[in-house]
């Protein structure tokens, strides 16, 4: 994916009138770079809980020591979700309502609209890294974010199972590999929200199409 120039989330904020009225029509109520910097900040806390995992350790009661990682990083995902739908929602017919954007914590209907997105703006062929060929394999590995969650799991398998079920489960993924393909897909969502926000902003500037697409031609491709 070629990353462009900074987009607008992480410009500097427009004068207080002005951002009061574009906070209205916004998920975040303005408080886009702050969302910013604290996916930035749960990505950066489950990496390092992640490099103190120790996936062969025979204690039982260390058997829940991969939860936290995936809820710092199932929060992470999710912001970085809303924030890719706040920007690319514009090159919907309708835009996605704020308030549902804002409310929802559901990772697969995210994923839906991020997917629409990528097929309305033709993006499909670049929309890839490790671990993520295509948009195929991008709700895939949300949906397993979305099943992994902890809680969840312990409410509808505990009692039916029995406890040792579930903290079975989690021994039989390789939660390190995870790890690796969520911090490349979480690297994917941002340079590609930028890319929105980028070609939204040229659009309306009444930047043509030949235009438009050598001001994306530069920057730095992520694999």
């Amino acid at each position: 994916m070629k990353k462009p120039k900074p987009a607008k989330r992480l410009t500097k904020p427009a004068p207080a009138s002005a951002a009061d009225s574009y906070a209205e029509h916004e998920w975040h109520n303005g408080g886009d770079i702050e969302i910013n910097f604290y996916a930035r900040s749960l990505r950066k806390a489950a990496r390092a809980l992640l490099s103190k995992f120790h996936p062969h350790d025979a204690d039982p009661r260390k058997d829940w020591d991969a939860c936290p990682v995936l809820l710092l990083y199932r929060q992470a995902l999710e912001l970085h979700l809303k924030m890719f739908v706040g920007e690319g929602s514009n090159f919907l017919e309708r835009r996605i309502d704020p308030i549902t954007l804002s409310q929802t914590h559901s990772l697969r209907w995210l994923a839906q609209i991020v997917a629409q997105i990528i097929k309305t703006v033709k993006w499909e062929d670049e929309f890839k890294c490790d671990g993520v060929r295509n948009l195929g394999d991008f709700s895939i590995l949300v949906n397993d974010v979305e099943a992994l969650d902890p809680v969840t799991r312990v409410i509808r398998t505990a009692r039916t199972e029995g406890p040792d079920r579930v903290t079975q489960f989690y021994r039989s993924f390789d939660i390190v590999q995870l790890g690796k393909k969520l911090d490349a897909l979480l690297d994917l969502l941002s340079a590609t929200t930028d890319g929105l926000a980028a070609t939204w902003g040229m659009k309306k500037d009444g930047v043509t199409e030949e235009e438009l697409l050598d001001g994306l031609g530069g920057g730095e491709t992520i694999h």
